[in-house]
């Protein structure tokens, strides 16, 4: 998939009843780019990455896809996008195969990616029979970085990629996060530098409260 998509914010607000999590941020993400979006826990680095992707409302302000100079309906922006986070399930009576196989009917592979190979590397090509549901939670997170990373999309966002990962797989996320193509978009929400190449642009939400 070789179209650009470029993000636009305008003027964004975001409160939670009498608390804003976010104020006034304007910022126009250009196809390629790279942003890490910084911040202590609870700061709204998550809140600011489920807008961009149109999972949650925001109080005031514009967000906006544009395909080729031509503005998306918010209703399609999920078909330009893979999206890996701690708190998005796992069907977890599938098994892995069956997760696999599911997610590639709805989106396009990779051309570059032998899932074969990931698989092996990450240590899950033992378990394609196994429920999910018997996974431990840094096999979960492993099989959705595979799902979200092999997807041949314009943008990836991330949610603290590494969550519940030990050292070998953070070592894994890092060598498959640089192998992303270059024209690729990258956002990733993240208060730990390991979970984010030095070179990428950076945004702390406290700047915007």
């Amino acid at each position: 998939m070789s179209n650009s998509v470029d993000i636009r914010l305008e003027q964004v607000y975001k409160r939670f009843k009498r608390d804003w999590i976010i104020k006034d941020l304007t910022r126009t993400i250009s196809s390629g780019s790279k942003l890490a979006i910084l911040g202590i826990n609870g700061s709204g680095k998550s809140t600011l990455l489920k807008m961009i992707s149109g999972f949650m409302g925001k109080t005031a302000g514009k967000i906006s896809w544009d395909l080729s100079n031509n503005a998306l309906e918010i209703t399609t922006w999920h078909n330009h996008f893979a999206y890996c986070a701690p708190y998005l399930e796992l069907v977890d009576s599938y098994t892995l195969k069956e997760t696999i196989d599911f997610h590639f009917k709805l989106k396009l592979q990779r051309v570059d990616v032998e899932l074969s190979d990931w698989l092996k590397e990450s240590g899950l090509s033992e378990h394609m029979d196994k429920p999910i549901n018997l996974f431990s939670s840094g096999m979960q997170q492993r099989t959705k970085l595979i799902l979200c990373l092999a997807t041949d999309v314009p943008v990836y966002l991330l949610d603290e990629p590494c969550s519940n990962l030990d050292e070998s797989g953070i070592n894994w996320y890092q060598e498959k996060l640089s192998g992303l193509p270059n024209n690729k978009t990258v956002i990733i929400a993240s208060n730990q530098p390991y979970e984010y190449p030095g070179f990428m642009d950076e945004i702390n939400i406290l700047d915007y409260k």
